[in-house]
């Protein structure tokens, strides 16, 4: 054995899965401009953290630490019609002005990757393959649909190591890709007019992880983080 891959694996056996979520506090979260907490658009239940689907200022839920090798597994369920997802390696934040029936409101969004969960049956969910839940939103479809209908219980797992990257739902892997792969950057370059809102720079780098708040009813528990030991380049 050499002491490189010794090393290798003495970090493996150290690194352990931790839990970011307590089931009764929002001790490791935070918004995206932290000029409110995040009790004003999620709310815990039960010890399930749930958005708040009409509040006036709608927040994504960020870690407060920040993280690049990492592979985290969590529960997530959205109600009928509901739309949210998992965005990492995060690029920029923006606080938009949106309106509905009850007039304006204020959306703190984060822009980056971002994991699909959606109701599959739903419009959002249904009106092209790069919607679908466990796709990387609007670039690479999921291999298969595999979440279940909307109202239960799901796992996800996100993985992210290096420059390669796992989607998995409900114990499939849906998707796997590479920030060098041809067929991310053939859909980057397809959706070139839109990409200042999305993902654009394919830059393996530190950042929070974001749940999205999406104007929507949806619920994630039992939220374990595992770090990962950077991959050792040649």
């Amino acid at each position: 054995m050499t002491r490189r891959f010794a090393l290798l694996l003495l970090a493996a056996a150290k690194a352990k899965p931790a839990s970011l979520f307590d089931g009764s506090s929002f001790r490791n979260f935070r918004t995206p401009s932290g000029l409110t907490g995040p009790e004003v658009s999620w709310r815990i239940e039960d010890g399930v953290l749930a958005t708040i689907p009409d509040a006036r200022r709608q927040c994504d839920l960020w870690t407060a630490a920040e993280y690049d090798n990492f592979d985290l597994r969590f529960e997530w369920k959205v109600a009928p019609g509901g739309n949210s997802g998992i965005k990492y390696l995060i690029q920029a934040k923006a606080t938009d002005k949106l309106h509905d029936a009850q007039g304006e409101f204020l959306h703190e969004t984060s822009l980056g990757f971002e994991f699909q969960l959606v109701d599959d049956q739903s419009t959002a969910g249904s009106d092209q393959p790069a919607h679908v839940s466990g796709a990387l939103y609007n670039y690479l479809p999921p291999t298969e649909r595999a979440a279940k209908p909307a109202g239960e219980w799901n796992t996800g797992r996100l993985k992210v190591l290096g420059e390669d990257v796992e989607h998995w739902l409900n114990g499939k892997r849906v998707l796997a890709y590479s920030f060098s792969s041809p067929a991310l950057k053939a859909a980057l370059a397809a959706k070139r007019i839109n990409s200042a809102r999305m993902l654009e720079r394919l830059e393996h780098r530190k950042t929070a992880i974001a749940f999205q708040h999406h104007e929507s009813q949806a619920c994630f528990r039992s939220i374990d983080i595992q770090v990962l030991s950077a991959p050792v380049r040649n």
